[in-house]
């Protein structure tokens, strides 16, 4: 069954860094999802955030929910902390604990030990259980996706920043070309690019493409467009390619979802009497990008837009709760949306503008 919204529990993955950098810590968190860059982020931010330095060995454990039973599991969140303000515990594999009976664990989150914050690191979370919303009430479950473009673009600058850099605009796009979406591939590139560059300069195109390696032989941002300008056997290619370098299918979905509502806003927005001008700087449309961002506007079937948007929640819904192959699911919304959503606007272009034919 489909997984309720996260916002039942009072927390985003922004909200969740935001209280945490400020000290505000919840007693227990459940940290979920496919983007595992970003959780071990969060992780070492509560690290940060709980634990003395000094006496982190002591504080700190790691256990988990198949190797270990319940009772050794709740015995460790009665321990008090030494010389630090908190003692912290993880807990792996976490989804095997609400998965069943999980009363002994919804007891503790009435009464937490106030001196221990719990983190559990699950895979996904069905929060209409007991178990999650007993741990709504003083912790939060944080769900932790795949970036889209325009927020990977505001992660990297954050990143930079630390490092004491900036970076140009174009260079964050060469950079995501060459990296993709990999956090901890993109962090380790930045770090190289900052300790590369002298003195604190701004890190221009030209660094990018000296000190990075073009380390995709197919980028996963170069999929989106494939689909909106109905190519398919480009799409094809681009999809199984990605699949084979270990692209998580949610996140070919999600950019191609973007890359769709992108093209639906373009549209608005024109025919609001804006100027393509006007709408490259609030879509964040990079130049050179722009020629054929218009193309895939320009081109798009307008009228079949409804039942896309159909086979789009049908497709979001099974790559979510189903146990079936998640690229095989993301290769099916392919088709399905090349054939049922624009099958008859296709055929009538076929003879002059065969599929994956620019003109």
């Amino acid at each position: 069954m489909p997984n309720q919204s996260p916002d039942s529990l009072g927390m985003k993955a922004q909200e969740f860094f935001r209280d945490v950098e400020r000290g505000d810590l919840r007693p227990f968190y459940y940290l979920y999802g496919p983007e595992r860059g970003l959780i071990e982020e969060a992780l070492n931010k509560i690290k940060e955030k709980a634990l003395n330095p000094a006496t982190r060995e002591f504080n700190f454990e790691i256990l988990d929910a198949k190797e270990h039973t319940e009772e050794t599991i709740l015995a460790s969140f009665q321990i008090f902390p030494v010389h630090s303000p908190r003692r912290l515990v993880v807990i792996q594999q976490a989804d095997l604990i609400w998965n069943k009976d999980a009363s002994s664990y919804i007891d503790y989150f009435l009464s937490p030990n106030p001196l221990t914050c719990t983190v559990f690191l699950g895979e996904k979370a069905d929060l209409r259980t007991k178990f999650f919303q007993a741990l709504g009430k003083k912790g939060a479950a944080i769900p932790f996706y795949p970036l889209s473009e325009g927020e990977l673009i505001h992660w990297i600058h954050s990143q930079i920043k630390k490092l004491d850099h900036q970076i140009s605009e174009e260079a964050v796009a060469l950079l995501m070309e060459r990296v993709g979406p990999n956090l901890q591939e993109l962090k380790l590139e930045l770090q190289k690019l900052a300790l590369r560059k002298r003195g604190r300069g701004q890190i221009a195109e030209e660094d990018v493409l000296n000190l990075t390696e073009d380390i995709r032989s197919e980028n996963p941002f170069e999929l989106p467009p494939a689909v909106a300008r109905l190519d398919l056997k480009g799409m094809l290619r681009l999809l199984r390619k990605n699949l084979q370098q270990g692209e998580p299918p949610l996140l070919l979905f999600l950019l191609i979802v973007r890359q769709l509502r992108l093209i639906r806003r373009a549209q608005d927005l024109k025919s609001g009497g804006c100027s393509k001008k006007e709408i490259e700087t609030r879509l964040r449309i990079f130049p050179r990008k722009a020629e054929d961002f218009w193309e895939q506007v320009e081109n798009f079937p307008l009228s079949s837009l409804d039942q896309l948007w159909l086979l789009t929640l049908e497709a979001d819904q099974k790559l979510k709760a189903s146990y079936l192959e998640k690229g095989l699911l993301l290769e099916k919304y392919l088709w399905d949306l090349y054939f049922h959503g624009w099958g008859g606007w296709t055929a009538g272009r076929a003879m002059n503008h065969p599929p994956g034919h620019k003109g």
